[in-house]
């Protein structure tokens, strides 16, 4: 894993002063080990491309990890692309006469000396959604590119086009009654996909749980004969455990099952310290770029070395639920007779309105007026799309910003420490799933139709807690816990937790820039020991070590910093318990 930053300037001179700012970068924001290095350099100077962490073998120099950003052959020309779920993140920010091109969004807001100038319209989504939204970044300047386009940059001049076949829009018409059509061009996308996995030397590991999506990846591995092997965390009688054990013995797999820790099981268990939530808070920032709540299971990892890790491909099924549309499948009711079409059509429409109301605003009075404004206006496009079709607009919020934000972070974040493959998010399986009519991916039946074509056998196995889509649950299609089981108490929900967090966010907050965009009294209203809402205490936690800098010090204290030390990461003196 390594992050790479491309500088194209009108002049050499200022080429070579963004080249120095960026080799000069606080090693403290980036979550891997540097230094940043040159890796190629255009003959006139006025072109640049720096690699921080290890890019492995030469001929990737100057290209990025994922291949999102490159240098074009012949005449030296910067360019970059990204996906339909661009879960591949590429981060513009322009300078005058000059713009960079990272797949981190804090190393081009170092290099362009944006780090602590950042911005209300993230924190508002951040707040309400748990991530960023459209292309928001927690940098002022430095922005996310958008889904399905190209970037071209000659000379420090930017040209950003919607790239050859980056469409993938929704159909709008409805598939008669058992066409399958579309089911088996997902699938053949699906397997594709997944094929070159073949040549690992090693079997991939596949997370294995007994719900929808990674079912279908098994199924799409088996049918492209690549070798895997199954993984599940959970108790034995989970489930998951149980679900996930008969899809490796149908598959014929090796299956391990990774247990919690013992002592979080038992009822005198004890919550992680203050030094530990303290870390998680830093270290959630730096590994996810600023983008995700700490209060998200990210796998907040540092890695502590130049050496890549060596163990197998990992795969999941994350991104199912495109096959699904999004969060339009919340608001959807089905029309169970004829006659109550219109108004399963009515009640769903007001629904889908509701819920985006809900997403998107549920956290608004936290906010400053000036930066609620700022927020409420980047919307504008969306709340028209709601208005226009609400659960069209869902399916496509889902896939812009859930999907190409929240899981874009995720994703780095898991890289950092593994490498991973999510074949879901891959261009052909997202454009074949959504030119299937809406309505056939919200009742599940495209998802049905896949893994039917794929493997049919998996599809007759009972799936963990929740039916398929409109089908009642029985005990031949629906596992659920055991009577009487029930899970360790969460400990980011305790009071004990929550009250750490209040007094973390509002002594950090009023030194830092945190209440130029949050109202101190609404926080404090939010993190009212009583009634604290717990995720909200997350969010402004996870907001306050961004802004304040304090993130800056994951590898550093044990014990909360003073507003002096978090400003110019003095505290750095320990290490936290990983």
């Amino acid at each position: 894993m390594y992050f790479t930053l491309a500088i194209s300037a009108a002049t050499r001179q200022a080429c070579a002063t963004l080249v120095s700012a960026a080799r000069d970068t606080d090693p403290r924001v980036m979550p891997i080990p540097g230094p940043a290095r040159i890796a190629w350099r255009a003959p006139d100077e006025r072109t640049a491309v720096l690699h921080w962490g290890s890019a492995g073998s030469p001929d990737r120099a100057g290209t990025s990890h994922a291949g999102t950003i490159w240098i074009s052959p012949g005449p030296a020309v910067l360019r970059a692309r990204t996906g339909l779920a661009r879960v591949d993140p590429v981060y513009l920010a322009e300078t005058s006469g000059a713009a960079v091109v990272s797949d981190r969004a804090s190393w081009t807001a170092a290099a362009t000396g944006r780090l602590d100038d950042h911005d209300p319209v993230m924190a508002g989504a951040f707040l309400s959604l748990g991530y960023p939204t459209g292309a928001a970044t927690p940098f002022r300047g430095v922005r996310a590119m958008a889904a399905g386009h190209s970037l071209l940059v000659a000379g420090g001049r930017t040209v950003i086009t919607r790239a050859d076949g980056g469409q993938a829009e929704a159909d709008g018409g409805q598939a008669e009654a058992g066409d399958v059509a579309g089911a088996c061009r997902v699938a053949a996308a699906l397997v594709e996909a997944v094929r070159p996995l073949a040549q690992e030397a090693v079997p991939v590991e596949l997370s294995l749980t007994g719900g929808k999506d990674s079912r279908l990846i098994a199924a799409a591995l088996a049918a492209a004969g690549v070798p895997f092997r199954a993984r599940t965390h959970g108790f034995a009688t989970d489930p998951d455990v149980i679900i996930a054990g008969m899809i490796a013995e149908r598959l014929g797999l090796e299956h391990t099952v990774t247990q919690p820790r013992a002592a979080a099981a038992e009822p005198d268990a004890q919550p992680p310290n203050q030094a530990e939530v303290l870390g998680r808070l830093r270290s959630a920032v730096l590994v996810s770029d600023g983008m995700l709540s700490a209060f998200e299971n990210i796998g907040s990892w540092i890695r502590p070395d130049h050496e890549a890790t060596t163990g197998p491909v990992q795969a999941g099924g994350h991104g199912g639920e495109l096959l699904r549309g999004g969060y339009a499948q919340v608001a959807w009711r089905s029309p169970a007779p004829d006659r109550l079409v219109r108004a399963a059509q009515a009640w769903s429409s007001a629904a889908a309105t509701e819920l985006f109301r809900r997403l998107t605003t549920r956290r608004l009075g936290l906010l400053r007026p000036a930066a609620a404004a700022a927020y409420l206006a980047s919307l504008a496009p969306w709340v028209a799309a709601i208005g226009a079709g609400p659960l069209r607009a869902l399916d496509d919020f889902y896939l812009v910003n859930r999907a190409g934000r929240w899981s874009a972070a995720a994703r780095q974040a898991y890289l950092i420490r593994s490498p991973l493959v999510q074949p879901l998010f891959s261009d052909p399986v997202i454009r074949a799933a959504r030119a299937v009519p809406l309505r056939q991916r919200m009742d599940d039946r495209l998802h049905r139709d896949v893994l039917a074509s794929l493997c049919p056998e998996l599809l007759g196995l009972p799936l963990a807690d929740h039916p398929w889509q409109g089908r009642r649950p029985t005990a031949d299609t629906v596992l659920t816990a055991r009577p009487g089981a029930s899970s360790p108490a969460d400990w980011r929900r305790s009071q004990a937790t929550t009250g750490f967090l209040r007094e973390y966010v509002l002594d950090l907050g009023g030194a830092a820039q945190l209440f130029g965009i949050v109202s101190r009294r609404a926080a404090e209203r939010a993190l009212q020991p009583a009634q604290a809402d717990p995720q909200a205490a997350w969010s402004l936690a996870t907001l306050a070590a961004l802004v304040s800098g304090d993130w800056r010090n994951a590898r550093g204290p044990v014990s909360p910093p003073s507003a002096r030390q978090a400003r110019d990461g003095s505290a750095v003196s320990g290490q936290p318990r990983p």
